[in-house]
């Protein structure tokens, strides 16, 4: 009889495994196309007509996705910054790469720069500096002008075909990737609003 309740249950289980992902394949948007790899047809071979507008995504962007659960934090505890305390400073450290966790406490929306210093060290190739972030609320709706800053994927992605740009969902909370020397980070609002950005 207990073979056949552990049986039962396992089944249960299976079923509601296959509902749980039929149901968030269903309600999850579509990536964007600078998500994926270069654009193709329907009949998987490359589409060369889309190929020559398409970008990929900013290798920091993309290390930021991948690297943000199992990278050492920038810092303990956040730290709020707003535009009017200027920048805020990050001190080198030992670690090749940290990950700051940015996530947009007040405001509609914002610009975060990451300064750092280019080098042309060999141990350092790849690394993009500045990095530019852009937060905002899912829906808020911006002007050419707000999202000017924002680097080009993250535009396109967003452009609503009207010279507009609708916020994605999780857009308020999102990485950057942090390099050995450190640099500076800095707040500016998307519009004429007061500001704040939590770091760690």
């Amino acid at each position: 009889m207990k073979v056949v309740i552990i049986i039962l249950i396992l089944i249960v289980i299976g079923f509601a495994v296959a509902i749980g992902v039929a149901v968030y394949r269903a309600t999850t948007p579509p990536a964007p196309p600078s998500a994926h790899g270069p654009p193709t047809s329907s009949d998987g071979k490359i589409d060369e007509d889309a190929l020559a507008t398409w970008e990929p995504p900013p290798m920091a962007a993309v290390m930021g996705r991948l690297s943000r659960p199992f990278a050492p934090k920038l810092f303990k505890k956040p730290v709020v910054v707003t535009e009017q305390a200027g920048e805020l400073p990050v001190p080198p450290a030992d670690k090749g790469m940290r990950i700051a966790r940015l996530r947009l406490v007040t405001g509609p929306g914002a610009v975060v720069t990451y300064r750092c210093e280019e080098s042309d060290d060999e141990d350092r190739q790849g690394e993009t500096c500045p990095q530019v972030v852009c937060l905002c609320r899912e829906n808020t709706v911006l002007d050419e002008d707000e999202a000017e800053a924002c680097e080009e994927p993250w535009r396109k992605a967003r452009a609503s075909g009207d010279g507009k740009f609708v916020c994605r969902p999780k857009d308020d909370d999102v990485s950057a990737v942090i390099y050995r020397d450190g640099g500076a980070i800095a707040v500016t609002p998307m519009r004429e609003e007061i500001v704040e950005v939590s770091v760690r």
